[in-house]
């Protein structure tokens, strides 16, 4: 599941969008860094057998590394299944002084880029009923 359904699905509205959750996947850890205030994402790989091979006998780790800057991290740390898109997008306007506008597109892309690698799920709130997660 993903932040934007495929293109052969119905497209879902802006306010669709902004009223929807995004939600961290639980399999994912994130260690914050306190001089910084960046997070440390770690990310377990996919499962397979030659991959178990290379971490096994090749050195390779068991998990991929992400850090995210201090603004993707406070975006991370709100992707918490309670917060609206809306409210992301309203708190980080608020905190670095920015136009909305500009504030929106630039959550919204960042949101893109964690659901395109699995990263969250976009919870969307059906009409009038409990909310629900896209297929």
């Amino acid at each position: 599941m993903g932040l934007f359904t495929p293109k052969s699905s119905p497209r879902i509205s802006r306010e669709q969008l902004l009223a929807a959750r995004p939600l961290r996947h639980p399999a994912i850890e994130s260690t914050p860094d306190p001089a910084t205030g960046e997070l440390s994402l770690k990310l377990p790989r996919r499962r397979t057998w030659w991959l178990d091979l290379l971490v096994r006998f090749g050195g390779i780790p068991e998990f991929r590394l992400l850090t995210l800057d201090r603004v993707g991290s406070s975006v991370w740390n709100l992707c918490d299944g309670e917060h609206t898109v809306q409210d992301l997008v309203s708190r980080l306007a608020e905190e670095h002084k920015l136009p909305m506008t500009q504030t929106e597109a630039s959550v919204l892309a960042f949101l893109r880029q964690l659901s395109d690698r699995g990263l969250i799920a976009l919870v969307l709130q059906s009409d009038g009923g409990p909310a629900s997660t896209p297929s």
